[in-house]
């Protein structure tokens, strides 16, 4: 039978009865402390039982509070737990704490004061750009043909630019020093396929999974993204794909880390399978039917006249595949020596061309265009290099410097003189301030025929009217011993310009090896001395006054010719014994300025004020680029 409920009793302050005090079912009550004990069998067979106090707090007498020394273990606890006094008393600090304050209040205004000293968290890459590196560049959807778009958003419209890959795989370049670097998952996607995933943890978490790289894991107090951050607080990372898959078409890549997204980069792998582009020409072809040419020494030359284009045909082949670099196709290098710039030329310049251009434009039959390149207002001949080089680039690649083949020579004189730069038949220049002029003699010096094939013509015949003209601006043929400017220079020529020159003209190979003349006039009074300005190659150079009796009488062996090839005697005026006339260094095949003396006439003694100029050319000694007069 179960032992009979019994109750005992003590007034001993702190008595707790022990296990030979009491027996199962009995009670005892210490009436010193308020405390009340039983036996209790935790393992219903005699083993851990012990005495336990079923009552172990302790009320605060008047005050209605209970007192409970120890730990007081609850899994949840809803009351207002007040704070109290902590022994010492309330010390300042961040805020001020009452006795009467409840503890989960006072933790809340301390987690809010903490948050404060907390350094704020580094930068996601949510919104970060993403780009790539390792492409063929970028380039232009052609019209045409609708591409692949792998977005699953808007897609690519033509002649709209996008970065260009060729080889499948895309990697991006990193986004550097993002958080949190020490928990969250990182994955990243090719449209909407996940190419990695990885999961940050708190150790050092740089690491290749699949396409996903993550690498320099390290403290935030190493960002150089969000500079300042306390150390131990919080880690950053780097991150970036490498290697993914690319599928042919319109793609986009990015990340995701939680809830931050970074932004999407787009590109465009390309599947073309074009060749680089080539340029090429037909034979280009002289104007059919060409204005009056303009002539020097009796030769032809183009003018700068527009229907003195020559014409040709560039076929781009290879001018597109799915994509195009930029509206421009052909790219001219720009004017030649002698030909005008055509300019730079689009895709819808082309025979059948667009804007933007069709998919596989001049693949298999090229693209062509007809260009059309007239002379410069110039005075030269052209024997190389005659028609512009042009350049083409393309996704696939680049052909450039290419220009038509010529090989005939072309003859150009534009309309406006050059005397100052080139030999002018008609604009020999005289600079500075030389004697008077003579009404209506002009400001130039000009050519006249060179009347004999003799270093010292007789004048005497020839007076300074109408009759003394030059005629070489016309058609016609040069006398044997006339010298050819041709091209804007003076030369010894035995040239057959019916052959391998453009405007054909008369055939000068046979009878002219002989020495040849330039002769030219100019008007002036009061010259008593003048420079002759040269440059390049001659045999001889003779001054007269062919209209001065004093001058031609004392130069009488040489028809009033004295000599630049001899110095002049110091004194006098040049004559038979002493014919030369050249001052501070005699002329001598060669480039500078000679300075040419009268002694003690001038051309105010010659009848008309005429001066007249003489420059021999041999087969040796026969080419000059440049001829002037100039004061003293």
């Amino acid at each position: 039978m179960a032992t009979p409920y019994r109750l005992k009793r003590s007034s001993v302050n702190n008595k707790r009865p022990t296990l030979s005090d009491l027996e199962k079912g009995e009670l005892a009550f210490n009436f010193y402390n308020g405390h009340l004990f039983a036996e209790v069998d935790t393992g219903g067979v005699g083993i851990g039982t012990t005495i336990a106090n079923l009552t172990p707090w302790r009320e605060q007498f008047a005050v209605n509070e209970i007192h409970y020394t120890g730990i007081v273990s609850a899994t949840t606890y809803n009351g207002n737990q007040v704070i109290g006094t902590p022994a010492g008393g309330f010390k300042s600090g961040a805020f001020t704490i009452n006795n009467t304050d409840h503890t989960k209040d006072s933790i809340n205004e301390l987690n809010f004061i903490l948050g404060k000293l907390v350094p704020p968290a580094p930068d996601t890459f949510n919104g970060l750009a993403v780009s790539l590196t390792g492409t063929a560049g970028v380039g232009r959807l052609c019209q045409g043909f609708t591409p692949t778009n792998n977005t699953g958003g808007s897609a690519p419209s033509a002649g709209t630019q996008y970065t260009r890959n060729t080889d499948s795989t895309i990697t991006t370049n990193y986004i550097n020093d993002v958080g949190p670097g020490d928990n969250g998952t990182v994955r990243g996607f090719v449209n909407a396929v996940g190419v990695g995933t990885t999961t940050l943890d708190t150790t050092v978490n740089n690491k290749t999974i699949d396409a996903i790289q993550i690498a320099d894991n390290k403290d935030a107090a190493q960002s150089t993204r969000n500079t300042g951050i306390t150390s131990q607080f919080y880690q950053v990372y780097d991150v970036r794909l490498i290697n993914a898959a690319s599928p042919d078409g319109f793609n986009k890549a990015f990340f995701t880390h939680g809830s931050a997204t970074s932004g999407e980069v787009f590109w465009y792998e390309d599947p073309s399978t074009v060749s680089a582009p080539v340029i090429s020409f037909s034979t280009p072809a002289a104007p059919s039917s060409p204005p009056t040419p303009n002539y020097s020494s009796f030769i032809p030359h183009y003018s700068q006249a527009a229907g003195n284009a020559f014409t040709y045909t560039v076929t781009v082949t290879n001018a597109s595949g799915d994509m195009y670099t930029q509206n421009r196709l052909l790219k001219s290098d720009g004017q030649t020596a002698g030909f005008v710039n055509p300019g730079h030329k689009d895709y819808d310049d082309f025979v059948g061309g667009t804007l933007p251009p069709a998919q596989n434009f001049g693949v298999g039959s090229g693209a062509q265009i007809a260009m059309s390149q007239a002379p410069r207002d110039l005075h030269l001949t052209l024997t190389s290099n005659h028609f512009t080089s042009y350049d083409t680039v393309t996704p696939y690649g680049a052909h450039n410097n290419q220009r038509p083949s010529f090989s005939t020579n072309i003859n150009i004189m534009g309309t406006t003189a050059r005397g100052n730069t080139v030999i002018d038949e008609d604009d020999i220049r005289i600079t500075g301030t030389l004697g008077e002029t003579v009404t209506g003699a002009g400001t130039t010096a000009s050519r006249v025929p060179s009347v004999a094939a003799s270093d010292n013509p007789d004048q005497s015949s020839v007076g300074a009217g109408t009759t003394y003209v030059w005629t070489g601006n016309a058609t016609g043929t040069p006398a044997v011993f006339d010298a050819i400017v041709r091209g804007g220079v003076l030369r010894h020529d035995q040239t057959n310009y019916a052959s391998g020159y453009l405007p054909v003209g008369p055939n000068l190979s046979s009878g002219r090896s002989g020495a040849q003349y330039f002769q030219f006039q100019f008007f002036r009074s009061a010259v008593s001395e003048f420079n002759i300005n040269i440059t390049g190659s001659y045999a001889g150079c003779k001054v007269c006054m062919p209209d001065n009796s004093a001058w031609v009488t004392g130069l009488s062996n040489t028809n009033g010719w004295a000599d630049m090839f001899q110095a002049y005697s110091g004194s006098g005026t040049p004559n038979n014994a002493n014919p030369g006339c050249s001052d501070g260094g005699a002329m001598n095949g060669s480039s500078g300025t000679f300075k040419c003396v009268f002694g003690e006439q001038s051309s105010t003694n010659e009848g008309d004020s005429r001066i007249l100029v003489r420059v021999k050319l041999t087969s040796g000694a026969g080419s000059v680029t440049a001829l002037s007069i100039s004061a003293t």
